[in-house]
């Protein structure tokens, strides 16, 4: 791909997407406010042309941007994909908002498909609706559905082809750390005692720079298909993943399953299921969950060289 437009780009998946498409000469063009945290850094990265522009004037995109004939549109921006706006309707519902006019923007902007991430999770927005008390997480989940629902009829409308993206749990250098595999790898390292809920879940891991290298494989392939799970083909239940994860930190750590109460919601193997994505593509994660654990360690050792290095590229 010689150029693509990107959202999202000083989070934590489309920093690592950024480094990704630079690795490959990409040119790409970021939006960003000003306001953004990194903003300054990324207007000075080779190769990244920046918009000034938030989700809310994204309809204004083609106006603020005179480049087209882009290969791809990421869109992987999302207000509120964790923290408390989660459970902001409001900011969930204008999300899918922003989602359909990024599809318009990329069809004004003359690009050949535009890709978006969702979450495997919005398959579990029926048992959530069959519930009697309200999940934390419901709003967030409902709109990615929407978004997704729209988006597909917005792309049939307008005649843009659109590549849908969910994923589980992506972890890596940067990531948010009350995320749960960041949060237990800090705990640990810092002796807290780690609590879950009971933890038997299935839960798939895949390593952010694995996830990262799987869109650009799908901004460059012709895709028969819009929607496309990314994994690690290998899932296991969350406590699988904590006992690792304990074993290699802090052997010892008194783990405490069942003390937080957590929604019982399900979680199919076949929704995990990347194998379409890795036959069109020949994509397959080459980043096994340990070593993703010993790199978060390092970089949860000593944040500020990383912070002082993230730019660079």
């Amino acid at each position: 791909m010689k150029k693509v437009v990107l959202t999202g780009a000083t989070g934590f998946i489309g920093y690592h997407l950024l480094r990704e498409l630079r690795k490959k000469g990409t040119e790409v063009w970021a939006l960003c406010r000003k306001s953004s945290s990194g903003y300054d850094a990324v207007k000075k990265a080779a190769g990244v042309h920046i918009v000034e522009c938030g989700l809310e004037e994204v309809r204004d995109l083609p106006k603020l941007c005179q480049e087209r004939r882009f290969d791809a549109f990421y869109h992987l921006a999302w207000s509120g994909a964790s923290g408390p706006l989660r459970g902001e309707y409001g900011t969930q519902v204008k999300n899918v908002l922003w989602t359909c006019d990024c599809i318009k923007a990329a069809k004004e902007l003359q690009c050949k498909k535009i890709i978006v991430t969702g979450t495997v999770c919005e398959n579990q927005c029926d048992a959530i609706a069959g519930l009697e008390e309200f999940v934390g997480a419901s709003y967030y989940l409902f709109a990615k559905r929407y978004a997704h629902e729209m988006a597909e009829e917005i792309s049939k409308e307008l005649g843009i082809p659109l590549v849908w993206c969910r994923f589980y749990h992506p972890i890596g250098v940067f990531n948010k750390k009350e995320q749960i595999i960041a949060d237990t790898i800090w705990k640990l390292l810092h002796q807290e005692t780690p609590r879950f809920g009971p933890a038997k879940g299935l839960f798939d891991v895949i390593d952010v720079r694995d996830l990262a290298c799987a869109l650009y494989r799908m901004g460059e392939t012709a895709l028969k298909n819009d929607t496309y799970f990314i994994g690690s083909g290998s899932p296991r239940t969350l406590k699988e993943y904590l006992e690792t994860t304990k074993d290699m930190l802090d052997p010892f750590a008194n783990m405490q399953y069942g003390a937080v109460k957590t929604a019982e919601l399900p979680m199919e193997r076949a929704w995990l299921d990347p194998c379409a994505f890795q036959a069109e593509t020949g994509f397959a994660p080459s980043i096994p969950f340990a070593e993703s654990v010993e790199t978060m360690r390092t970089w949860l050792e000593n944040e500020t060289k990383y912070e002082i290095e993230k730019w660079l590229f």
